[in-house]
């Protein structure tokens, strides 16, 4: 794994995955959750191929679909002759290149938000891996948070992470209650400060923040900081591709400014901190 792109979720990885994924170099997955799920079941253990396989397959959305759509029969058919047995690293490098492959490039990179927990842990098996954290602004977040299906369902089971209930999960109708905004608060202060604090524990030069105002606001600067940041070479027609993908339909909706009425002092004091200012609703 080149790199990841993490988040609280809600924050703009979708949009800037799909920028960063126009390089001409590397592929960057939309969601694994299954890397996480390889380690919790086999740690750095050497293991049959199709013990991975398995895996991969049985990890799952909230609406119970794959998190990984792969066409089995072409991937064992790519890998006729290689061996019968790998680590977790080994087995997702090997899906990774075929993904890559399939699209003429080199590398392969992840976005996954809730891989913002187990960065430490991802570096186990790829030391050079670096990590994006998009940040975006909390009322926004918590907004958006409030009507997505996953996320009521993790303020329902009072989880935090997607990743250790994707295994087998099937679609049901847990999140389908209605919670009060101040719970979406608190997952979203959580989420971030877990990741901030995931962060500084991994190995220096590794971990960056980029606010997603600044990726729909000075794309073409952020894009260079990111190339910088991840040894991604310069291109010209990946520019111009990544600008593309930020179109009017994109561009940020106003302010959620009612959300900050569900806001206690620490998220609050966590806005500033993040650089967002703060400028209160009338209670009426």
């Amino acid at each position: 794994m080149k790199f990841c792109i993490v988040g609280t979720g809600r924050c703009g990885t979708r949009l800037l995955r799909s920028m960063i994924n126009a390089h001409p170099d590397v592929f960057v997955f939309n969601e694994t959750h299954w890397i996480v799920n390889l380690h919790e079941a086999f740690g750095t253990a050497d293991m049959p191929f199709d013990d991975h396989l398995d895996i991969l397959l049985r990890t799952r959305f909230v609406d119970g679909s794959r998190t990984t759509e792969i066409d089995v029969e072409d991937f064992r058919a790519a890998q006729a002759g290689g061996p019968t047995r790998m680590t977790p690293a080994e087995f997702t490098d090997t899906v990774g290149r075929y993904f890559a492959q399939k699209e003429g490039k080199r590398y392969w990179a992840d976005k996954t938000p809730d891989y913002g927990y187990f960065a430490g842990t991802l570096q186990t098996y790829w030391p050079e891996c670096k990590f994006i954290h998009l940040i975006r602004d909390g009322a926004n977040v918590v907004r958006s948070m409030s009507g997505h299906p996953g996320y009521k369902a993790l303020v329902e089971l009072g989880r935090q992470n997607w990743c250790p209930l994707s295994l087998d999960y099937r679609a049901s109708t847990v999140g389908g209650r209605k919670h009060a905004r101040s719970a979406f608060v608190e997952l979203w202060y959580r989420r971030l400060m877990r990741i901030r604090n995931e962060g500084g524990r991994l190995r220096p030069g590794s971990y960056m923040e980029v606010r997603h105002e600044d990726v729909l606001t000075s794309p073409a600067e952020t894009l260079v900081r990111i190339a910088r940041f991840t040894g991604l070479r310069p291109d010209s027609d990946w520019e111009q591709a990544a600008m593309g993908a930020i179109n009017a339909k994109r561009a940020e909706k106003p302010r959620a400014d009612k959300m900050l009425r569900h806001f206690g002092d620490k998220h609050l004091a966590l806005m500033r901190e993040l650089g967002y200012a703060i400028d209160l609703p009338d209670a009426g």
